[in-house]
């Protein structure tokens, strides 16, 4: 293990990266208190399994003995035909499909009108004052 300031390090950092990858360790010092450890990469060895099917797994056939290469193969073929039919769609206008803008939306707003479950206060407001009169006043 092999000891060097900072100054050292900031000057000579490609010669210490080159030989921290040749196995050596390198510890990085400022004022002579060790700051840093500079080290090879382990080779990761618990690397995360690649999903497959994620939340389609239930749809999978459980008859279905295609190999991965040929299942991945048929996919990426569905694929390009959802793809193609999707693009010649468009370019026959959209075909069965409304492209136009709703004129109204089914999100009710405060523009929708009075609601009917709220009852009205008995108290009203003097136009003038802004005040609150009772309507036995």
């Amino acid at each position: 293990m092999r000891q060097v300031n900072l100054y050292e390090a900031k000057t000579h950092l490609s010669r210490l990266v080159e030989e921290a990858a040749q196995g050596a360790e390198i510890v990085i010092a400022k004022n002579g208190k060790p700051m840093a450890r500079l080290v090879a990469p382990q080779p990761e060895t618990n690397k995360p399994k690649k999903r497959e099917l994620g939340q389609w797994a239930h749809l999978a056939d459980p008859n279905d003995h295609r190999t991965r290469e040929e299942w991945l193969r048929d996919w990426k073929a569905m694929d390009k035909e959802i793809e193609r039919d999707f693009y010649r769609g468009m370019e026959e206008g959209g075909g069965e499909y409304d492209t136009s803008w709703p004129d109204t939306s089914s999100t009710p707003t405060r523009s929708s009108g009075p609601r009917k479950d709220r009852q009205s206060s008995e108290k009203k407001r003097s136009p003038k004052s802004g005040k609150r009169k009772t309507s036995s006043s």
